[in-house]
């Protein structure tokens, strides 16, 4: 008799864990279809976003010399993606602006067009810029909190995010 009303306690117990688990995995947010200027598909920005009740995108940019560009997308005030744009010289390939940013553990997709890690994904994109003394801009996205492998759905974002984010570029010929 004892060991019953164990059992059903704790049958009541995971219930209850799992309804408050589920009310909190909506997402009561819009996910806007222009990131920072950059027109994709909102159920690709979606995918690498948590459940949450309000959406924020911040643009900022860095000065000096080594000019980078900042995109973050906050969820319930926290940042989850964060997206930054750096000025390379020629040459530069995805693998190399991850190494530059110290993630030592990426892998080379696409070719050599995406270098990919756990939590963040890099591609770089052809756009000379003298102001910047660059020949070529990268991209590196950072997931905050990946659930599971992520690596294709980060791949995805960035591949339509650069191409977006490429046109509004001050890209010289």
């Amino acid at each position: 008799m004892i060991r019953d009303k164990r059992i059903v306690m704790l049958g009541v117990l995971v219930g209850l864990l799992l309804s408050g688990c589920s009310e909190g995995e909506k997402k009561s947010y819009t996910v806007p279809e222009k990131l920072c200027g950059a027109a994709v598909a909102p159920d690709l920005t979606s995918a690498l976003l948590p459940a949450g009740d309000k959406l924020r995108v911040t643009q900022s940019s860095s000065g000096g010399p080594a000019t980078h560009e900042f995109c973050d997308v906050l969820v319930d005030g926290n940042i989850e993606l964060a997206i930054k744009g750096v000025w390379r010289p020629s040459g530069t390939t995805a693998k190399q602006a991850a190494d530059k940013e110290l993630v030592f553990n990426s892998r080379s997709t696409d070719g050599g067009r995406f270098a990919l890690s756990d939590d963040k994904a890099f591609t770089v994109v052809d756009c000379k810029n003298t102001e910047h003394k660059a020949e070529r801009f990268s991209f590196e996205v950072t997931v905050a909190h990946p659930t599971g492998d992520i690596s294709q759905k980060m791949q995805r974002f960035l591949a339509a995010f650069s191409e977006a984010y490429h046109t509004t570029l001050p890209c010289q010929s």
